[in-house]
């Protein structure tokens, strides 16, 4: 009975399942056409919410951000824990010569504080663990050009870093001699299966310095394989049904890349060459 509980709860908008009945999906509900009144404070903002079991719509009140200017006594100051008051950072400049920290002056009780700074870019093109220098701030590092990413498209796209940046894939980047001598190569297809077992976002690097074949190749399939290994190693793995596998390149559109960046390989290579992957 208490899990039947968990599950279902009877909001203004009817019965709907849910671990409970608070979270943005209750709120967005029970909140409907609510308007929350002014409380008259600069210093807290109204909003709806959805309370207790029965989901009830709620009007609370919760303080701003600390410093947002508001009015005491005709006078400006600034917001301190949802109440106005004197701004006891006004003069003091807080610098501690650092770009690892940040410099903030602390509007409880006008001190300095340096908490560090966190070094995050949301780059999928450099490296996850960034440096950061007293003098410089933040370094973010390249990952190696090739590397699966999403550029700045629509998903599911898949793209590839080059200096550090998500592009959109090359077209029939393996239809040159060069690459194409590289890829009909029967052993090539190892080559692409042990890469991506490797580190499948980083198939493509491992490619260009295990087979030589150029970047732009070497990132479509990278982006290939990544696809097919993120979303279906089971139907594709040794053994398992050719026709399951396509299904599910299909289904997950891991199928686009290849095609696009090779064009038709059982015409561009010798009879019974082309890579099966």
């Amino acid at each position: 009975m208490r899990y039947v509980c968990g599950l279902m709860c009877v909001c203004a908008l009817g019965v709907m399942p849910l671990g409970g009945c608070s979270g943005p999906l209750f709120e967005s509900g029970s909140c409907d056409g609510v308007v929350c009144p002014d409380d008259g404070n600069e210093c807290t903002s109204e909003f709806c919410r959805c309370d207790g079991w029965w989901c009830t719509a709620e009007c609370v009140s919760a303080p701003v951000v600390n410093g947002t200017g508001c009015t005491v006594d005709g006078v400006a100051g600034v917001c301190v824990s949802g109440e106005c008051g004197e701004n006891l950072c006004e003069g003091v400049v807080c610098e501690d010569d650092d770009a690892c920290t940040h410099d903030e002056c602390d509007y409880v009780d006008g001190t300095c504080h340096f908490p560090p700074v966190e070094c995050y870019d949301d780059n999928m093109c450099t490296e996850e663990e960034a440096t950061c220098d007293p003098v410089d701030g933040c370094i973010f590092t390249a990952v190696e050009d090739g590397s699966f990413c999403y550029p700045d498209l629509p998903l599911p796209n898949p793209g590839a870093c080059k200096a550090g940046t998500c592009e959109a894939l090359p077209t029939k980047a393996c239809t040159n001699a060069e690459d194409l001598e590289l890829v009909c190569d029967p052993s090539f297809e190892d080559e692409v299966q042990a890469c991506a077992i490797r580190r499948s976002d980083r198939a493509a690097p491992c490619l260009v310095e295990n087979t030589g074949i150029s970047v732009d190749c070497a990132s479509c399939y990278g982006a290939f394989v990544h696809c097919v290994f993120e979303n279906c190693f089971g139907a594709c793995v040794a053994g398992a049904d050719p026709q399951e596998c396509d299904a599910c390149k299909a289904g997950y559109g891991c199928d686009t890349p290849y095609a696009d960046c090779t064009g038709d390989l059982e015409s561009a290579c010798p009879s019974g060459d082309s890579p099966d992957i």
